[in-house]
């Protein structure tokens, strides 16, 4: 007890004075030194006396306070059952003794995440097409600027504003739209859907479909300022996506590190691999991700895809597409800010079945992107792909692109590439783009 505490250091005290004054006294008089020594040392029978009559006064004042907080709490208890046997009655309250919380400004934590983002691209582009597209006639369509992202003239504009809306439904849901406007000034819903946070990770809606690597990011995260040209050519400019349903399963280690499976079932179609008419656009994909940590530094990654669905109106004929990618990421701990490597790698193969038999053809590409410091990037990217209705026709390029992150929210970036078409009105086009993405909110530049 803090009393007793007290009590105890007052007893110190008092002895501490006792023996001061004698020992002072017998100096000044001269005493000699023997009989100083006698005189000075206490009567400690005297102190023991006195500390045993404070203890017991002490244990005296607690044993009163004891009662009194006895007593107190029982008038309370006493009080508190004169109100309940009051029952309804009303109870006078001083206002005074009120106090009142707003929760006003705890609204907005019902409201959702908004973020925008804005993709600003200015292109040179030589030599300039006679019609300002290249194209190719199939199956009695034109495929119009559908191969590559390819734009006619000399010119800027804004590629895309996306509005990124996420916000957590119930402690088992969250929702996800993602609103882009074209430079046209149209609205196109990107994607929008539905997915629990369990371990399943089950999705519904409108969702970019988990194919190879990059097919799920979006135009203003790719590591170049357009998609590869086999995905491009095999789907379309968009990649691959549609409305339907979504599982992702982390497998645990069986033979790497960490195998991760993921299965989807949507109705959609690209137009081109995947062209069933209603009631015959349903596409199944499967992807298996297998993930190793190569050392402290490094890890790498290596995946398998596959798509499956009609690419006829009547739903007749199929296409089927495999895809294996890999990605090898370098970062030194500690420096991963400044330094870090990564190669990506993927090759598609496609089976498309017709009336006049099975058209087989492949396609790939392989990127690398060096960081060399903490707002510099530079990469590269190799295309190679050959039109999924004939392999006699393909599309070769080279992209080389420096980025400058000028902050975490804006990001400038020069590409010149060259893209070479077998079919085309100049076998050749050439390209310098100057791209320029901002975003604000708490979704910066994020993949999807």
């Amino acid at each position: 007890m803090p009393r007793s505490s007290c009590f105890i250091t007052l007893l110190l005290f008092l002895g501490m004075a006792w023996t001061v004054p004698v020992d002072a006294q017998v100096r000044a008089r001269g005493t000699p030194p023997g009989r100083e020594r006698q005189q000075a040392i206490p009567d400690t029978t005297q102190l023991e006396g006195k500390i045993q009559y404070l203890e017991q006064r002490l244990r005296a004042v607690e044993a009163l306070l004891n009662v009194q907080q006895e007593a107190t709490r029982r008038e309370s208890l006493r009080q508190r059952a004169q109100q309940r046997v009051a029952g309804g009655r009303e109870q006078e309250v001083d206002p005074r003794s009120v106090t009142f919380y707003g929760r006003q400004r705890q609204m907005n934590q019902l409201n959702p995440e908004l973020s925008m983002t804005g993709d600003f691209i200015g292109m040179a582009r030589w030599p300039q097409s006679p019609t300002g597209t290249a194209y190719v006639p199939w199956d009695g369509m034109d495929f119009t600027d559908n191969l590559t992202f390819l734009p006619a003239g000399n010119r800027f504009f804004l590629r895309a504003a996306e509005l990124n809306v996420v916000a957590p439904l119930d402690p088992f849901t969250r929702g996800k739209f993602f609103l882009e406007i074209p430079g046209d000034g149209s609205l196109v819903i990107e994607e929008a859907y539905m997915q629990w946070v369990s371990h399943t990770h089950l999705k519904i809606g409108l969702f970019r479909n988990q194919f190879g690597q990059i097919n799920r990011w979006h135009e203003h995260a790719l590591p170049q300022v357009d998609r590869p040209h086999v995905l491009t050519t095999f789907f379309n400019q968009d990649g691959l996506e549609g409305l339907g349903v979504s599982g992702n399963w982390v497998l645990g280690r069986l033979w790497s590190h960490v195998n991760e499976l993921t299965l989807e079932y949507v109705s959609g179609g690209d137009g081109i691999s995947f062209a069933g008419g209603k009631g015959h656009d349903r596409i199944a994909v499967a992807r298996l991700k297998n993930y190793y940590d190569l050392t402290s530094d490094a890890y790498l990654e290596i995946g398998l895809s596959g798509a499956q669905g009609a690419n006829d109106l009547a739903g007749d004929h199929l296409s089927t597409i495999w895809g294996v990618d890999l990605n090898y990421r370098w970062a030194p701990a500690g420096r991963s800010h400044y330094r870090s490597f990564d190669v990506r790698a993927e090759a598609l193969f496609s089976s498309r079945e017709t009336p006049l038999g099975t058209i087989q053809t492949w396609g790939g590409y392989l990127s690398a992107q060096r960081r060399l410091g903490a707002r510099l990037l530079a990469s590269v990217r190799f295309d190679y792909t050959q039109l999924p209705w004939d392999r006699n026709e393909s599309i070769r390029g080279i992209a080389a692109t420096l980025d400058l992150w000028q902050s975490e929210f804006v990001f400038f970036r020069i590409q010149v590439d060259s893209v070479r078409m077998s079919f085309a009105d100049s076998d050749t086009i050439n390209r310098m783009i100057l791209q320029t993405v901002w975003s604000m909110g708490p979704h910066k530049h994020e993949a999807y």
